[in-house]
């Protein structure tokens, strides 16, 4: 089993969120993650760690219609493999051991 990086984590989180919708492509995904973070990454921040998930057979990319509009390009969307999807329940089921196994933090004030 590979360790996920909590990068890698989020955007695999960002993907499955947005994958049913055919809209998990590079604005969208950043933008969930600024959304939920409060942290705006820029693109390259995102599309290095993306190209590591797809050679780790993690995600997988397809190509969008072409837009409607002339000259109307396609997307490169993602979508979760079932790796991917493991991999992120591998990493879910730590995390929660990893909090399990010490002392409830308490918030110093």
């Amino acid at each position: 089993m590979r360790l996920l990086s909590r990068k890698e984590e989020m955007l695999l989180l960002a993907i499955r969120n947005l994958q049913d919708d055919d809209r998990a492509y590079g604005i969208t995904i950043q933008d969930h993650i600024a959304r939920t973070t409060g942290v705006r990454w820029m693109f390259g921040a995102i599309y290095s760690p993306l190209g590591r998930l797809v050679d780790h057979g993690y995600v997988e990319t397809y190509e969008s219609a072409p837009l409607s509009e002339p000259g109307g390009r396609r997307k490169i969307l993602y979508r979760l493999t079932p790796a991917g999807l493991r991999a992120l329940l591998d990493q879910r089921r730590i995390n929660a051991a990893l909090w399990q196994a010490g002392p409830e933090p308490v918030e110093e004030k």
